[in-house]
């Protein structure tokens, strides 16, 4: 062993040597937890939801008041179809941590899941109120979906579009917003949103059938044209593009 080596060691020995222990139990407990959280958050972005919830349980056996764990653990419930309990645990999340937007973010996505849509804009409301909220656009995003179940259009609207404003390229707010304007017949709005979202890679074979209905409507036969052969190349075998090409009104 390198000199320096042994030096950095005996001083890290050192150094252990005066940490009370309580305080170095504290810090082991947080260690082991944040591990235990680590790996229960890994299991739920792999869809491993039965794991994530034991890791996310094992955690809160070491620290039960570990808010980020109780939250976790609250939408692994959920994904595993106990909406009641999930609803608990987030409300135990809250209680502990009652300024925290990305828990009203998180209830409010549970409580519209589970058929309570205006109880849920409550919480993405709390959620966006909160100036230093690192992803306001996700609950934005989840309130203007919540306002369309309840068929409050222009407020979903309005959401959609604040969704935008705090990130320009999130295209799911775009194709809501190009659908809320094909229901109120605002057919250049309409095309203003299908032009940005047929030339990015995320457009879905609906997509595409929507933005050539307008164009049809529009009148402009070249425009549509252009679409459908774009519509062909990525979607050929979109039972939506066969429809539209055996169709009577596309015959040329």
């Amino acid at each position: 062993m390198k000199p320096s080596i042994i030096f950095a060691a005996l001083l890290s020995l050192v150094a252990c040597t005066h940490v009370p222990h309580d305080t170095a139990g504290a810090a082991d407990a947080e260690r082991r937890a944040s591990a235990r959280l680590e790996l229960a958050k890994a299991y739920f972005a792999e869809g491993n939801h039965a794991i994530a919830l034991e890791e996310a349980n094992r955690a809160l056996d070491i620290d039960p008041n570990r808010v980020d764990a109780i939250g976790l653990r609250a939408l692994t419930l959920m994904r595993l179809g106990e909406p009641d309990a999930a609803k608990q645990s987030m409300a135990q999340a809250l209680r502990l941590a009652p300024d925290d937007p990305a828990l009203h973010n998180n209830m409010g996505w549970l409580l519209c899941e589970t058929g309570q849509p205006a109880e849920a804009l409550h919480f993405f409301d709390r959620a966006l109120a909160h100036r230093r909220y690192v992803a306001p656009a996700n609950a934005a995003m989840n309130a203007g979906i919540c306002s369309v179940r309840l068929k409050q259009y222009e407020r979903a609207e309005r959401y959609f579009h604040r969704a935008l404003q705090a990130d320009s390229r999130l295209l799911a707010a775009r194709a809501q917003l190009a659908r809320l304007a094909v229901q109120r017949g605002d057919d250049r709005q309409v095309r203003a949103h299908f032009n940005v979202l047929l030339a990015s890679a995320q457009a879905s074979s609906e997509d595409y059938a929507m933005a050539v209905d307008t164009e049809r409507r529009l009148g402009d036969r070249d425009a549509e044209r252009s679409i459908a052969a774009q519509w062909k190349r990525v979607f050929p075998e979109s039972p939506q593009l066969q429809a539209y090409l055996s169709s009577d009104i596309n015959e040329r």
